[in-house]
């Protein structure tokens, strides 16, 4: 989605959440694309990890519509957005632009 958003950026994916951590200590992205649902951590303890450590502003790209997470990812400041998949190509744009 990101890479046809006409948006001009480098895309580093990753399907484990440890080698994404990994990553992060070595440069820290401007922006975070976060899924909830992830193996080993779920992506609210992926949050925490890096709570104090990363200033990347963080969106959170889910499945999942549940009023309650929406609020909880409110308590994370590095949250800027709650988006459902499939996403919105403009909401996208306009997030990172």
């Amino acid at each position: 989605m990101i890479e046809t958003s006409g948006v001009e950026c480098d895309i580093l994916a990753f399907e484990e959440p440890k080698n994404a951590l990994e990553a992060l200590q070595e440069c820290p992205p401007e922006y975070i694309f976060l899924d909830l649902n992830m193996p080993l951590i779920n992506g609210w303890q992926f949050l925490e990890n890096i709570k104090e450590r990363f200033s990347s502003k963080v969106i959170i790209l889910t499945s999942i519509v549940d009023p309650a997470d929406i609020e909880k990812a409110k308590n994370f400041p590095k949250v800027i957005s709650y988006q459902t998949k499939p996403p919105k190509r403009e909401a996208i744009k306009e997030l990172i632009l």
